[in-house]
């Protein structure tokens, strides 16, 4: 799997801290919480592309929000993705257990994590075509390898180039999936892709690219440009 290229330039990031839960200890109450880490980029509109008849999926924003949801130990432990659309994309993901189909008009998409912060270690390009760095060691499946699973999530493809879990559902293995309007959105579960940095947010680097069916090009990509990767904090 490797994330493929779209040139364009113009992003624009803003960082928001907000406060989340926090229970005292005392019985029924949740365990203390961290505040949520929240940043968000924008995109210009009307730079995706695609062939005649196929549908260029145009990304214009991305958020990241890291939480502990699962107050399973004291770390943060999920990252959500949020990413915007020019389009309404409620109706255009394959139906669960289907693969992309090749009608040029279903969207595929891809969330590529660079899970150390290194943009000289990873397996995975961005949206650079020309930049030598691979700095991604996971991505999210964008619905080809081997296809949206039955529970409607999709899989993590590993450093290795397969999907990290196969078998029955299993939704912290998997790239959670949901669809709202104009926004696409992936919840990873942090322990899955080797991340467990305690009471520190992890600083977690992101590509987005969008697909129109199983076309091997992208009608988006983000970041490009100077821009290598995005990060969560």
């Amino acid at each position: 799997m490797k994330l493929g290229m779209i040139a364009w330039s113009a992003l624009a990031a803003t960082v928001t801290l907000v406060a989340c839960g926090g229970g005292g200890g005392g019985p029924g109450n949740p365990p203390p919480s961290f505040p949520a880490v929240i940043r968000s980029f924008t995109f210009p509109a009307g730079n995706a592309t695609a062939s005649p008849g196929t549908t260029a999926w145009d990304i214009v924003g991305v958020t990241t929000t890291l939480t502990d949801q699962f107050h399973s130990s004291d770390a943060y432990d999920t990252l959500r993705v949020d990413v915007t659309f020019v389009q309404d994309i409620s109706d255009a993901l394959p139906a669960p257990g289907q693969q992309l189909s090749s009608a040029g008009t279903e969207l595929g998409v891809q969330v590529a994590l660079d899970t150390d912060g290194n943009p000289a270690t990873g397996v995975y390009s961005g949206c650079d075509p020309t930049d030598p760095l691979r700095p991604f060691e996971y991505g999210s499946d964008q619905g080809n390898d081997p296809s949206r699973l039955a529970d409607g999530n999709y899989s993590i493809i590993d450093p290795q180039g397969g999907p990290i879990y196969q078998g029955a559902p299993n939704p912290p293995a998997e790239a959670q999936t949901s669809v709202a309007g104009h926004v696409f959105s992936q919840t990873f579960f942090l322990p899955t892709v080797g991340i467990l940095d305690g009471a520190a947010a992890p600083k977690i680097g992101i590509a987005v690219a969008s697909f129109n069916g199983a076309s091997g090009s992208p009608t988006d990509c983000m970041p490009a440009g100077s821009a290598l990767e995005l990060f969560t904090n």
